[in-house]
């Protein structure tokens, strides 16, 4: 599971809209929509977060820190 599908998850789980997940963890709304869509297909620039960023997610909404910033595994 990417980084954006991760947040996206977070975000349909806890049943709010991007606009208040990114003004409870003080992002803007423009960084997230970069970091939950495909605005940079085939780069990886701006699809991982700091482990600030994800401690803060994790306090927030009760997720774990680690499975926010664990990478997706490659498949062959």
């Amino acid at each position: 599971m990417t980084l954006a599908e991760k947040l996206n998850k977070i975000i349909a789980e806890q049943n709010i809209s991007k606009r208040e997940f990114a003004r409870r963890l003080g992002i803007s709304e423009n960084y997230l929509y970069i970091l939950t869509g495909n605005s940079r297909p085939g780069t990886n620039k701006n699809k991982t977060i700091s482990p600030a960023l994800a401690k803060l997610i994790a306090l927030e909404f009760g997720y774990e820190v680690d499975w926010i910033m664990e990478k997706p595994k490659k498949t062959e």
